[in-house]
């Protein structure tokens, strides 16, 4: 791999140097050509808590502390795959339906050049452009990591908001709810049937009481099993953690994963064909430790890793 396209070497270039990228990968134009886009969608679509606009920015700055290779001694991302920081995606601020059509046509131009993408919100509105963009002539598994269902209908009219991507995402073809499972899902809710599409629509939801009574291998059992072998988008949002790891989120739910229980989940679904995946929801203005955005870079190497993971089988066998 070109030294052009690799992360700065910490013990040359100190991680405090040099303007902050994902993972201090280059920053090149969005037409760029690489294997795995690392890029922003700083886009706030709830009205309650926002502030997840500015996440890509915090979360960049914290990826620093982000080292090479992984703790267990893998492969790293960066020797799999060509990765570089392609910026941000354009959006216009309070405008949902234009900011929308921009992130699926800027996705849509980077997808065409090949480049699969991890993606950090903006608030968790934003995956289902990004999904929509991606253009698959199939449609997609999902592996839904998060407190709430994201399966309501509208929000004051509007149909694009942060809990809605599940629904429109399988309304309009490009969700597979067979192969869709929703992991962490607790907190107080709206109303008694939220989570009813699931159960009509054929989608496996896995509550935060399941996962403690079922354990984290068996929970990654569950998902294998739902999303089988099929191209499949990976989505986290940050409040399925313990407020105690993400108090810097729009909706902050208590009784949620530890990061140790995140870290397994995400490595434990090495060998699937993960083709793009994203985190959404780290809102710095509520974290003024910035302790959510470590957080958040953390989880965003961890997809990173899996999904160069699969970029490079499928690149071998071709």
């Amino acid at each position: 791999m070109s030294e052009t396209v690799s992360p700065f070497d910490s013990l040359v270039v100190p991680r405090f140097a040099e303007p902050a990228t994902f993972f201090r990968t280059p920053w090149l134009k969005r037409d760029a050509e690489v294997d795995v886009a690392l890029l922003g969608v700083p886009f706030d679509f709830q009205s309650n808590r926002a502030g997840a606009r500015h996440g890509p920015a915090q979360v960049r700055e914290m990826s620093r502390l982000v080292r090479r290779y992984t703790s267990d001694g893998g492969e790293s991302p960066f020797d799999q795959c060509t990765v570089a920081d392609l910026g941000d995606i354009p959006v216009i601020p309070i405008d949902i339906s234009r900011s929308v059509e921009s992130i699926v046509y800027h996705i849509g131009e980077i997808a065409k050049r090949g480049a699969t993408t991890v993606c950090v919100g903006g608030d968790h509105g934003v995956t289902f452009p990004v999904i929509k963009g991606l253009g698959y002539d199939q449609p997609l598994g999902i592996i839904h990591i998060d407190s709430h269902p994201d399966a309501y209908n509208d929000a004051w009219g509007n149909r694009y908001n942060n809990g809605t991507l599940l629904r429109r995402g399988v309304e309009e073809g490009l969700i597979d709810p067979k192969r869709t499972v929703s992991v962490g899902i607790r907190g107080t809710r709206f109303s008694l049937d939220d989570r009813d599409y699931h159960r009509d629509h054929g989608m496996r939801l896995i509550t935060f009481d399941e996962f403690e009574e079922m354990g984290r291998a068996a929970t990654i059992a569950a998902i294998r099993e739902v999303v089988g072998e099929g191209p499949t988008y990976l989505t986290f949002d940050v409040d399925s953690l313990d407020p105690a790891y993400c108090i810097g989120t729009g909706a902050p739910e208590p009784g949620g994963f530890t990061m140790r229980d995140a870290q397994v989940l995400l490595r434990g679904l090495r060998g699937l064909d993960i083709v793009a995946g994203d985190v959404c929801e780290v809102s710095p203005p509520f974290d003024g430790s910035n302790h959510t955005a470590l957080n958040g870079a953390n989880l965003m190497f961890e997809i990173l890793c899996v999904v160069a993971d699969a970029k490079a089988r499928r690149k071998s066998r071709t």
